[in-house]
């Protein structure tokens, strides 16, 4: 990979200096600014050695930067807010994280060059190959969205079933079809474009599924997986896809994500129809009430005692959802006083990742329901609770406290990072999806939920995929696989005859 984008050693001293002026201006403690700017240093650092954006490992660790530590500190700058503040316990919080990441740091400079013999997915080698997977992945994968949807109107146990299980993993063919569609439209154009007739199936059935969820995060991953195929594939970027960026960004900011808030309200029908009926009702009614609903949406939001607000202002409610370090706190506090709840939600989650047919009678709710009731983001009732936005720096700490911080993010998170890169390429279609995979789940959730679901069940998933796509497509009556080739090179895809 040509574009790897580290940071200059002249870079991080200047990130770094910015932040501790910035946040001392505010009238945050001296204290908190040092343990916030060692902290910022550390991931700048670690970035730099997993690879920048030339690897998968620091692709995945980009985000996980940004949305804990990066983007809250320099939000708090912008907004000329205190630091410190809307936060529980400030002082251990920000010691936590500066913990956290230095042993992070640590961890990746010992592991992050390690390479495991692991098994590899089954790569389209030829264009042929790779239009007739395309098919295959697309529908596939709208078999597996489609039956996910009806599993979730379904309830009950129809969302922890052998069927679900089934159907979660057929949807990951979605933005693998989205990935192969990118990398046709780069080739067959030599560079010129990434979007294209191809790309537009997959595009669309990934946005209507967070539309139909009034999810932002669906709005954001078919995005995230054009952006990280076409800089992977060396695509040129030019002025025109800057400003489209920069016009999505804004939109997501001022729009969708105020929009999506509010539309939760119009969740919870029984079947996909009246879902459907209902946010599309919420769409229509939307422009004639936007400035009430953006009122509201900043003001429900900082009232709300369930939810963690790290900014107090109310136009900011969408910068809450990339400063995880509130959601965090809640947690590091209720564990602040002594009280360790040890292996319980590790055990909770590795019961809930065994399939039926080995434990049938396993409990539904796992440790996301148990550690939203500990730390108060969640209802009292643990039937009608659904998900705690904690990450793995609170959970380290609330498990066996300084113990796990350290040991969790020296080994965990460097192994998470060297079973990626020895599983996949990421310069092949299946090791963008991978890449994508990771980029998303490595954020949010508890050190089980990276354990088990990150580290284990997702790369089977991707790897039995990979399989049984190869092998249909190998049965099939396949002409001119000989014809074109797709080779490697430093400087992303090149198409050749044979």
């Amino acid at each position: 990979m040509s574009r790897k984008l580290v940071l200059h050693p002249l870079a991080i001293l200047f990130i770094a200096a910015t932040l501790f002026i910035g946040e001392i201006s505010s009238g945050t403690s001296l204290y908190f600014a040092a343990m916030a700017t060692s902290a910022v240093s550390f991931a700048c650092i670690t970035y730099n050695i997993l690879g920048g954006l030339g690897s998968i490992s620091g692709i995945a660790f980009t985000r996980l930067a940004l949305s804990t530590i990066v983007i809250s500190q320099f939000g708090k700058v912008l907004t000329f807010e205190r630091a410190d503040t809307n936060l529980d316990v400030p002082r251990l919080t920000i010691t936590v994280y500066a913990v956290y990441y230095c042993f992070l740091m640590l961890g990746s400079f010992a592991f992050s060059r390690i390479r495991l013999p692991l098994p590899k997915p089954a790569e389209p080698r030829t264009l042929t190959q790779s239009r007739h997977l395309y098919m295959v992945a697309l529908a596939g994968g709208l078999v597996g969205v489609i039956g996910l949807t009806i599993l979730g109107f379904a309830g009950g146990n129809a969302n922890v079933s052998l069927t679900h299980g089934f159907m979660r993993a057929l949807s990951y063919l979605l933005p693998f079809s989205l990935v192969l569609a990118v990398d046709d439209r780069i080739r067959t154009t030599n560079g010129a474009h990434s979007f294209g007739w191809m790309v537009f199936w997959p595009f669309l059935v990934m946005m209507l599924q967070g539309f139909l969820g009034a999810s932002r995060a669906g709005f954001l991953e078919p995005l995230a997986i054009v952006a990280v195929t076409c800089y992977l594939r060396g695509f040129r970027f030019r002025r025109k896809h800057v400003a489209l960026a920069l016009i999505l960004g804004a939109s997501f900011f001022f729009f969708v994500s105020p929009f999506y808030l509010y539309a939760r309200g119009f969740r919870g029908e029984s079947s996909i129809r009246e879902q459907a009926t209902a946010m599309l009702t919420a769409l229509e009614s939307a422009p004639g009430r936007w400035a009430t609903i953006t009122r509201s949406v900043g003001e429900e939001a900082l009232a709300n005692p369930g939810a963690v607000n790290y900014f107090s202002t109310p136009g900011a409610a969408t910068l809450n959802r990339f400063a995880l370090i509130g959601p965090d706190s809640t947690l590091i506090n209720a564990c602040s006083t002594g009280f360790h709840y040890g292996w319980t939600a590790l055990r909770l989650d590795f019961i809930g990742s065994l399939p039926r047919f080995i434990y049938r009678n396993r409990p539904d709710i796992g440790s996301g329901n148990y550690l939203g009731q500990l730390d108060g983001q969640e209802g009292d009732e643990i039937e009608t609770t659904t998900y705690s936005t904690i990450t793995t720096i609170s959970d380290s700490f609330g498990s066996f406290g300084w113990i796990s911080v350290m040991l969790f993010s020296f080994f965990a998170v460097p192994a998470a990072f060297v079973v990626y890169e020895s599983i996949f390429d990421v310069r092949q279609p299946w090791g963008t999806v991978g890449t994508v995979l990771l980029f998303f789940s490595l954020t949010e959730g508890s050190m089980g939920g990276i354990i088990f679901d990150v580290i284990v069940r997702q790369p089977i998933y991707i790897l039995v995929l990979s399989w049984c796509a190869n092998w249909l497509i190998g049965i099939m009556p396949v002409s001119g696989d000989r014809a074109i080739a797709v080779k490697q090179s430093t400087y992303g895809l090149i198409v050749a005859g044979r």
